[in-house]
């Protein structure tokens, strides 16, 4: 799917090597067994899903950074969650196990966890977002649910069918979060949220 739908495995080639060749398709052309190495074939509808080499290369330098920049990650999520854990309005499943807090934990971050996203359920998500938005700070929503995606509602699906998405789309946000934030950045995020929840 990612390079066209081609192969140049000779064993799912449909067409004979007499063909591939180029030579004219006779009753005795069997001489031709093998497909010169230019033949390929396309087997189905596909895509040029292939990354460039400037996408490689730079793919390769940040994966020697990764470690870092998920450790920074980690460090900006648990600061977040203990920033946020005694505000009733906020809930924050980002440091959960199994269903049940482990914020008292020593271990707040789960192996493996890369905190690529922060999201928060609140009440009054659109007066948060724009409070947000005015103090510059971008905030965004995601995972819009799929069902109620216009291609998807062309089959049949509607809301109320599923429920727990729907509810979690409608109070879900997501926090600024990546390995550059600074300390002072996140505490300016920290301070705004607190402060519409106080006021």
């Amino acid at each position: 799917l990612r390079t066209h739908g081609i192969t140049k495995n000779s064993e799912e080639f449909k067409n004979p090597a007499e063909f591939a060749v180029g030579e004219q398709l006779t009753a005795d052309s069997s001489q031709f067994t093998d497909y010169p190495n230019w033949y390929m074939e396309m087997k189905e509808l596909g895509y040029n899903y292939r990354i460039t080499d400037f996408q490689c290369a730079l793919g390769t330098s940040q994966l020697k950074r990764a470690d870092e920049g998920v450790q920074r990650r980690r460090e900006i999520a648990k600061i977040y969650h203990n920033a946020f854990k005694e505000i009733p309005e906020i809930t924050d499943r980002n440091i959960e196990a199994n269903g049940r807090s482990t914020a008292h934990s020593s271990q707040l971050t789960e192996n493996g966890h890369a905190y690529h996203l922060y999201v928060i359920e609140v009440d009054d998500r659109l007066g948060l977002y724009n409070y947000l938005r005015e103090q510059d700070i971008y905030a965004q929503i995601h995972y819009i649910p799929c069902h109620l995606m216009p291609y998807y509602r062309q089959f049949g699906w509607k809301e109320g069918d599923m429920p727990n998405a729907e509810n979690y789309y409608k109070h879900c946000i997501s926090l600024p979060m990546f390995p550059t934030l600074t300390d002072e950045q996140q505490k300016f995020v920290i301070q705004s949220v607190t402060t519409f929840y106080e006021s």
